[in-house]
């Protein structure tokens, strides 16, 4: 309980940090968001900008849901998913490796706790955050966008989003905690699990684009959710049993090869 509370109190200023800056983020959007609700001259205007339809393919969006507040939301999903998903990332590679980058790590594993235990404390605190970041996002969504009149549609996506978001980010989460469990230099594995994210990202607008890409859809988180599939209340349960598999996968490996590897102390 010791390293839960350590974990959690080390953890807690960057956390504020991030649910600060995407808050406004969102209020931001909930503003811009006036200018679209209810004026569908504002929305034509778009139509005949050229290859702007193309981008909001790229980004699994259309013109039609602009109007609404859920799919106005879905066309800013993007920054909800990318930055989550980097917290997600940086979070989990730096608290498995922290104790090396601190010097403290000869310190912890000779208290009369075994390794294992240090990591599963470790997980519990990163996911707990990560879900933290999740439900926090999704509620502060629904207050900046309540001055519009939401509806059922609405918190419906927002369910949708807590499943999407929830997944994405926990797979890059766990992806990071795997590099620096298996990496002997641990500083490489914050760089490596972004590297990850940026590049299947691409992939993901990459796909929207071009039909012939589709069968990377199984290897590319992005692609799992489509806020468009969100918006008609639907949702792929073969991706949710992916994502369980995947984060089952990474943090299954945390605890194979940390316990094997020299920690550099």
């Amino acid at each position: 309980m010791n390293i839960i509370k350590r974990e959690l109190k080390a953890n807690l200023k960057t956390f504020i940090i991030w649910i600060l800056v995407l808050t406004l983020l969102l209020f931001a959007a909930s503003t811009e968001f006036g200018a679209f609700q209810d004026n569908p001259a504002f929305l034509d205007s778009f139509e005949g900008m050229e290859g702007m339809e193309a981008m909001f393919d790229a980004i699994g969006g259309s013109f039609a849901n602009m109007s609404t507040p859920e799919g106005f939301l879905s066309l800013m999903s993007i920054y909800l998913y990318l930055p989550l998903s980097i917290y997600g990332a940086l979070l989990g590679s730096s608290i498995i490796s922290k104790e090396e980058r601190d010097r403290t790590a000869e310190y912890l594993f000779t208290l009369p706790i075994k390794r294992n235990q240090v990591l599963l404390r470790k997980i519990i605190v990163a996911i707990t955050y990560q879900i933290l970041f999740v439900v926090y996002i999704l509620l502060a969504s629904i207050l900046v966008f309540s001055r519009y009149g939401i509806d059922s549609n609405f918190y419906n996506f927002m369910l949708y989003m807590f499943v999407a978001l929830s997944f994405t980010s926990l797979i890059f989460l766990t992806m990071g905690m795997m590099f620096s469990s298996v990496l002997r230099q641990y500083k490489k594995s914050g760089a490596i699990t972004l590297g990850i994210l940026i590049t299947t990202y691409m992939l993901s607008m990459l796909i929207r684009l071009v039909e012939e890409l589709e069968f990377l859809n199984y290897v590319v988180p992005f692609q799992y959710f489509e806020v468009t599939d969100m918006l008609n209340g639907d949702i792929k349960w073969i991706f949710v049993v992916i994502s369980i598999i995947i984060i089952s996968s990474c943090i299954s490996a945390v605890f194979y090869f940390y316990k094997r590897r020299d920690l550099y102390i």
